[in-house]
Order: C-alpha cells, then sequence, then structure tokens
C-alpha cells in the first residue's frame, strides 16, 4: 500500500497552496508550454530510469557542474503539479510530485509522493534546468534556497518545522472513551474516529476471558470516517476488570481500552454482534 505519510502529505498540500495568485492569470502560450513540460519530463524520467547522464542533456552549461556535484535520487514516478511562468515566459518555476521512499522518525520508511520545485529557463530556443549562481542561492533537493527565505511558504524545512509531531499524528486517531463499565451480560461501545488525510486499519488484541467479546463494526476506516467497537460481558461474569489494545496501522497506535463488569450494574441492551 502506498502510505500517504502524513508528512508528505502536509507537504504536499503545502505546495500546492503556495502558489501566488498573480500566477493563476499568467497562462504561457501553449507551445512554451508544451516544450517546457517535455524537458522536465525528460529530466524526471532519466531520475526514474537511472540514466543520469540523459538527465544532464537538459541541463544549463552554466549548471552543469552543480548537477554533476548534486545527489542524484532514482525515483518511482513523478508528475508535474504547477508551472510558474515570470520574465515574459523565459522562467520557470516548475512543482513536481516525485514517488520516493520517505522517512520519519518514529515511522517506517514508506512510498510517499513529495513535491520538488527546480528552477527553467529558456536559452536559445530550448528550456534548461539550472541553479541561482553562487551567493544567490543554494540547490537543493527540494529546489534552490535563497538567503532569508527561511520562513518563506514555498520553503519545505520551513513545513517540517510546522509539521505536528509523531505523537500529534498518532492522536488524530483516537477513541470517545477509554473506559466501559458492564454489568453481567450487559454491553457497551466506544466509538473510534479517524481524523488522519488518510485511510487507516484497525486491529483488536483481545484479553483471554471466558465469554467475553468484542468486535470491530469496521475494520478499514477512510479519511474523516468513524466505527464502533462492541462490547458484551458474560452473562456469569463476577466483579473484575480486564483491558484490550486497539492497534492503528501504518501508524502504529496502541490505545488500551479498560472493561470493568460489576454485578451491582444491570445489563444493558445488547447490540447486535
Amino acid at each position: 500500500m502506498v502510505l500517504t505519510p502524513v508528512v508528505a502529505l502536509v507537504l504536499f498540500a503545502a505546495a500546492l497552496q503556495a502558489q501566488a495568485p498573480t500566477a493563476l492569470f499568467e497562462k504561457a502560450p501553449p507551445d512554451v508550454d508544451a516544450a517546457l513540460r517535455e524537458r522536465v519530463r525528460l529530466f524526471y524520467q532519466a531520475h526514474v530510469d537511472g540514466k543520469f547522464r540523459l538527465a544532464d542533456a537538459v541541463v544549463h552549461e552554466d549548471s552543469k557542474d552543480a548537477y554533476f556535484a548534486a545527489e542524484k535520487t532514482r525515483y518511482k514516478g513523478f508528475e508535474i503539479i504547477r508551472i510558474n511562468y515570470s520574465e515574459n515566459f523565459t522562467r520557470a518555476q516548475v512543482v513536481t510530485a516525485v514517488v520516493t521512499d520517505f522517512a520519519m522518525p518514529g515511522f517506517p520508511s514508506a512510498e510517499a509522493r513529495v513535491p520538488i520545485t527546480t528552477l527553467w529557463k529558456l536559452d536559445g530556443g530550448e528550456w534548461w534546468w539550472y541553479v541561482e549562481p553562487p551567493g544567490e542561492g543554494r540547490q537543493t533537493p527540494f529546489g534552490t534556497m535563497k538567503p532569508g527565505e527561511g520562513s518563506g511558504a514555498d520553503n519545505p524545512f520551513a513545513l517540517l518545522r510546522k509539521m505536528p509531531s509523531a505523537e500529534e499524528i498518532q492522536g488524530q486517531v483516537g477513541v470517545d472513551k477509554t473506559e466501559v463499565r458492564l454489568g453481567p451480560g450487559g454491553a457497551g461501545e466506544v466509538v473510534v474516529t479517524n481524523r488522519m488525510p488518510g485511510p487507516v486499519t484497525l486491529e483488536l488484541e483481545l484479553p483471554a476471558q471466558a465469554g467475553f467479546e468484542a468486535k470491530l463494526e469496521r475494520a478499514d476506516l477512510k479519511a474523516k470516517e468513524q466505527t464502533r467497537i462492541l462490547f458484551r460481558a458474560p452473562a456469569s461474569a463476577g466483579t473484575g476488570s480486564s483491558e484490550l489494545r486497539l492497534r492503528v496501522l501504518p501508524i502504529n497506535r496502541v490505545v488500551a481500552i479498560r472493561v470493568l463488569i460489576s454485578g451491582a450494574e444491570p445489563a444493558a441492551a445488547t447490540p447486535k454482534l
């Protein structure tokens, strides 16, 4: 399954939203736009195929040393998301979503779509990948970084600083309570809510207790969906307690739910399991 690592999803959404309002009205002539897209596809397809010399064929002569010195990453796929033109359609910033392995502390490495911004210029009738001259910018895997741009909306490193922690990410899948009280033969429920931007899978680890039942209405939850865990205590149960665990994948969150059974409490209506 292709994870929507929350990290990558945040980066991707922010990159799309960072488009300047004026760019919406700067539509390039069709032949200019088609020519640029063809060169960008050649560049990224070379990175998919691992044929970096082919990518070098669209690198401007002034930037070949920078490209040669840069770390080369082999991608699994790509998609051109947005092109912002400037200087009478002779310069362009191209935002491309690349499919690559993405890792974040607290999470396993997973396949993700990550936005990358590259610079292109028209020279001699051809579009060329280039980097800013020394002192004007620094090329990074996320595009060109200029001095003073540490908090810009298009700066993925600024986005990383704003991203939620692993604990906050895990907290986006939660339950309405972590303790259930039942009488003998009684029933109850816990509501599980997925506030993640992508799907999760739920698993239950049940206690070894004769007659005790717990069941998920649904194991797979899409974004913003809810489901219930249904409980039923044995009719002959005495006073006691047990604990079950709800595991949320792929974020690997474990929620402990305590079940208290008291002979003094009347049995509730039993939901169908």
